[in-house]
């Protein structure tokens, strides 16, 4: 069965065939779409990298919660649309917040094979005590049990493996909304296998910065171009 996607695409002037899907956050409430989707995507195409956002499905009164598994069906149906367009050989993924979660489920998905992925603030687990409730509620509801097989299954540190792409994770250590501990647990499950990552973590800062690009104090792009120059070398 194919999907319907809202999946907008943003081609780069001179593109050097390396593209990233990018998938805002907005607590599977909304899509945080200006600073968490077509910011990203205009600093990609200034990298000659095409993108492409995906408003994938939220919790609202047509889909009310639990939406799992839609929203993880779509970003996988939109990573087979891309590649089927034929226009790039290395195809990365980039979610903030509760798309930051989405992007991780994905990239520990071996059918999807992404190349690279990029995690910006993101929800981790779905584990009381470190999850960001609101993210947990709409995605697998208040009825889904500690330890239940939603919440294992949407543990992102949990589902790392040998096949998991190289991977750069950004966050502030006293982030109110979603606890850094996320990103650390991911960092610690990519260390488990042995696979390549970049962890920074700044000292201070609110959730949901965004590319914070004229912020001296939380700017954090540069330390990511640098990481994908290396890791993806046509960046």
């Amino acid at each position: 069965m194919t999907l319907e996607l809202k999946l907008d695409f943003y081609p780069a002037p001179n593109p050097n065939r390396t593209g990233v899907l990018v998938l805002p956050g907005g607590g599977y409430e909304y899509i945080s779409m200006e600073n968490e989707g077509l910011e990203p995507a205009q600093w990609l195409n200034e990298r000659n990298l095409d993108a492409w956002v995906l408003s994938y499905t939220v919790a609202d009164k047509s889909n009310p919660s639990p939406i799992f598994p839609s929203p993880q069906c779509e970003a996988l149906e939109a990573v087979r649309c891309i590649r089927t367009l034929g226009r790039v050989d290395r195809l990365g993924i980039w979610g903030f917040s509760a798309g930051g979660h989405l992007a991780a489920v994905t990239a520990t998905d071996p059918d999807a094979a992404l190349d690279f992925a990029i995690l910006a603030y993101p929800v981790i687990s779905m584990a009381a005590g470190t999850t960001h409730e609101g993210s947990r509620r709409n995605l697998i509801g208040d009825h889904c049990e500690a330890g239940g097989d939603a919440e294992i299954a949407m543990c992102a540190e949990r589902r790392v493996s040998e096949s998991t792409p190289p991977t750069f994770l950004f966050h502030t250590a006293n982030d109110g909304a979603v606890p850094v501990q996320n990103t650390l647990g991911f960092a610690v499950a990519m260390a488990r296998y042995a696979r390549p990552f970049e962890i920074l973590v700044l000292p201070d800062g609110p959730h949901g910065v965004g590319l914070a690009l004229d912020d001296e104090r939380l700017g954090w792009t540069g330390e990511l171009e640098r990481w994908l120059k290396g890791t993806a070398p046509s960046a």
